[in-house]
């Protein structure tokens, strides 16, 4: 089940800290997430080289509410903690494609930094243009977009959440056509349009009881 709050949960750890922190993150960290209130699941990613550890919390608490409510990640493998609260704005998703939500093993996560002046046209060609052309991958089954609630000054605003089901995606006909628009031209013209790309590997989901 998706709610209408997300939690990016994002933890680097060092490469030496081994399978001890992988039993922290299930077993003690995870449901400590899962204990806030109104949350549905948690799905679970991590890098190829697992230095990084990603959980994705659905929630149907208000965003606002959580703020400065969520358990702090303390072990000594952390390196750094990314996380950021943020409001469900719209899913696309290609037909036939199943339930991505809880199928496709890849999640393709893009951070982007809009102002305020550039987002209706962000949001315009995001929606409108380019989910429509990559969607037609048949290893890109669905796309959904949120905007965090609490950025600071320079931080992202915006998160697109990719589910793909192989990483062809990534070298597809449909990518290339899609990053090769006059829209997306005009819009990579703006230093602000330099989003941040990650890859990660499904590795398990948790939903409270």
């Amino acid at each position: 089940m998706q709610g209408k709050t997300l939690v990016y949960d994002a933890i680097t750890v060092k490469r030496e800290g081994g399978f001890a922190f992988d039993v922290w993150h299930q077993n003690h960290h995870v449901p400590a997430l899962l204990a806030t209130p109104d949350t549905l699941n948690a799905q679970c990613y991590a890098t190829p080289l697992r230095a990084t550890y990603l959980t994705v919390l659905e929630s149907n608490a208000e965003a606002s509410t959580l703020l400065g409510k969520l358990p702090e990640p303390k072990h000594d493998s952390i390196i750094s903690v990314e996380r950021h609260i943020a409001t469900f704005m719209n899913q696309q998703q290609a037909p036939n494609t199943g339930n991505p939500f809880t199928d496709a093993p890849i999640l393709y996560p893009v951070l982007f930094s809009v102002p305020a002046e550039g987002e209706q046209d962000f949001n315009a060609w995001y929606d409108e243009e380019h989910l429509g052309i990559l969607l037609k991958s048949p290893h890109w089954p669905m796309c959904r977009r949120f905007k965090i609630v609490n950025p600071t000054a320079g931080s992202w605003t915006h998160i697109a959440l990719h589910y793909l089901n192989d990483l062809l995606a990534l070298e597809s006909p449909e990518r290339d056509e899609a990053r090769a628009t006059p829209w997306r031209a005009r819009l990579a013209q703006h230093a602000w349009f330099k989003g941040d790309y990650r890859v990660l590997y499904r590795i398990g989901a948790r939903r409270t009881a």
